[in-house]
């Protein structure tokens, strides 16, 4: 949805990621049965997949030098922006509980309740 509302390609699922020139990339995604390559330009929205990268993990002294490190907090005008910048865009107008299912019918009598079953399909059912 991001990437349609921006009007730019959106490649999903990449597990490995080719630059052909500034512009133009390979995208690599697993697919049942094989992988699909996708040729596109961007600015594009990517998402990605376990296999695109190795993560790196802090060791112990770098985990102890953040700790102590101070955090800033800041605030919307610190930065530039406004409540209205950053409020919700999507306004939600109606939640509600989906219609009850009426109760399955038990047919007993074996083979029997076949010909039940073939007029209930017909005309409650109606899918055939």
């Amino acid at each position: 949805m991001v990437a349609e509302m921006l009007g730019i390609p959106q490649v999903s699922l990449v597990t490995k990621l080719e630059a052909i020139d500034e512009k133009t990339y390979l995208a690599h995604r697993q697919i049942e049965g094989g992988e699909e390559v996708i040729e596109f330009s961007t600015p594009a929205l990517i998402t990605t997949q376990r296999g695109l990268n190795e993560p790196r993990y802090p060791k112990l002294p770098d985990i102890m030098k953040a700790k102590k490190k101070e955090l800033k907090t800041l605030g919307l005008s610190d930065i530039g922006l406004s409540f209205a910048d950053v409020a919700h865009k999507v306004q939600l107008v109606s939640i509600s509980l989906p219609p009850a299912k009426q109760a399955g019918k038990i047919l007993t009598g074996g083979a029997d309740s076949v010909p039940q079953l073939i007029r209930l399909l017909k005309e409650e059912a109606k899918v055939i």
